[in-house]
């Protein structure tokens, strides 16, 4: 009688959640998306549970590889809601280069005949996690450099501005109702398109401007506020490339963000030329 394989689908079903929980993270922190851990638990237990179906549904090799694309595309769905679909398709790609990276670096670390422990096992996963996040967040650097000072245009009910602005990978500022990312732009140069009193009191302007307030943490200042509007529509351009800004926020200051008034704005880096 030959060997019968046993396969613990406990087990099976927490590797898989710890795997797609960390590579969700891992998605956001390369992409630049706001983190949310209850949904990205959410994901991963979904991705989890359904990825088990194949051990008593078997399928053949081409249906399971599109079970599994198809699989991923919803668990991503799921953990970052309101994207356009082709920042969609670039996180599924960071996904997979995610996921093969880190299999590359558990099969080089790992003998195929070794045996290991729980917990030799987990740090192995998070070391293999951790080669391929900072492997893939080099990567994402390299293609922007270059590309840091831009022009960002802004279009309001009132007219249009043009300001040079600094896309900065550290701003990851997101509007916490609507989940959308926040540019923030000196208010002195759109105060011309507003109404007279408007900094003061946002209603003066009706609902046109959508107004909101974004909380904030900055050094010396853990507990700001940022009054937000959602403009008509918001892009970048750079030489003779242009890309449109979706469903972006204006987060706006008076303070001055750059004293030799090199750039005037501040533009998170997930919208790329």
């Amino acid at each position: 009688m030959g060997e019968r394989l046993i396969i613990y689908w406990d087990i099976l079903w927490l590797i898989n959640f710890v795997m797609d929980y960390l590579l969700i993270n891992l998605c956001g922190l390369v992409m630049h998306l706001a983190l949310r851990p209850v949904r990205f638990l959410v994901a991963a237990a979904v991705g989890a549970t359904l990825s088990i179906v194949t051990l008593w549904w078997p399928m053949g090799l081409v249906v399971t590889w599109g079970f599994q694309l198809g699989l991923s595309w919803l668990l991503l769905r799921i953990a970052f809601s309101r994207q356009p679909i082709w920042q969609r398709v670039q996180t599924w790609v960071v996904f997979y280069l995610g996921a093969w990276v880190t299999g590359g670096v558990l099969y080089a670390l790992v003998p195929a005949d070794a045996t290991l422990g729980p917990w030799c096992f987990w740090l192995l996963c998070l070391l293999a996690g951790g080669i391929a996040g900072g492997s893939l967040l080099f990567w994402r650097q390299v293609r922007q450099q270059g590309g840091w000072l831009t022009e960002l245009w802004v279009q309001l009910p009132a007219g249009a501005i043009a300001v040079p602005a600094l896309v900065d990978s550290g701003n990851r500022l997101w509007d916490p109702v609507s989940g959308d990312p926040v540019i923030i732009v000196e208010f002195q140069c759109m105060a011309h398109l507003f109404p007279a009193g408007w900094w003061h009191d946002p209603a003066t302007g009706g609902l046109a401007y959508q107004p909101r307030y974004i909380p904030y943490s900055a050094l010396g200042k853990p507990d700001g506020l940022l009054l937000g509007i959602r403009p008509l529509q918001a892009g970048l351009r750079r030489q003779s490339r242009k890309v449109v800004c979706s469903q972006a926020v204006i987060g706006l200051t008076e303070q001055q963000l750059d004293p030799t008034g090199k750039y005037r704005a501040l533009v998170p880096a997930i919208w790329e030329f």
